[in-house]
């Protein structure tokens, strides 16, 4: 008699693993409201410095900075998640992140800490009667203190507004699009 394994049980225990897994999180402010980002996607954190503004780029994208030699493109993170601008005070920082090959600065309006947060506590987002939650949110966790929304870094880096439908004000008196 050969000694397999159930597929059903080394699948859970492959979940069980994966759930008691944790990872490190750096935790910022934006708006009075704390976010996370995985601290692998983290190249540096600097205070906010002069920034060197770019033409015809979307409002988040607030221009570049040099950084030891490097041109980093900067996006406020309060603008990109639909949040009131605000003047950058003596705690606003940029937090320098890596995705693939392109290095990209996001300005916060504080860092907070790197803190450990375990898969099992990650809640999914609600969908708030939507039929997709934010795609910029991919969990919420309780930290003591308060809720944490975990973000997509990716989807914050590469997702544009005009990718998102139109609301319907602006769809109003235009031509629906059929296709060819």
């Amino acid at each position: 008699m050969s000694n397999n394994l159930n597929p059903v049980s080394s699948l859970t225990a492959g979940n069980a693993a994966k759930l008691n897994s944790s990872e490190k999180y750096l935790t910022f402010y934006i708006d009075r409201q704390i976010f996370a980002i995985p601290s692998s996607q983290v190249v540096e954190i600097v205070r906010i410095q002069a920034i060197t503004l770019m033409p015809k780029l979307p409002p988040y994208v607030k221009g570049v900075i040099n950084l030891r030699g490097k041109i980093v493109p900067l996006i406020d993170l309060r603008l990109k998640l639909s949040k009131p601008e605000l003047e950058y005070g003596e705690q606003t920082s940029i937090v320098v992140t890596q995705w693939d090959d392109a290095i990209i600065g996001l300005i916060v309006d504080s860092v907070d800490d790197v803190t450990d947060i375990a898969v099992a506590d990650v809640n999914e987002t609600p969908s708030l009667g939507r039929e997709k939650s934010n795609p910029f949110v991919t969990g919420i966790v309780t930290l003591s203190k308060g809720p944490a929304l975990l973000l997509n870094l990716k989807r914050i880096l590469t997702e544009n507004e005009d990718e998102h439908p139109q609301s319907k004000e602006d769809a109003e008196g235009q031509p629906e699009d059929k296709g060819a």
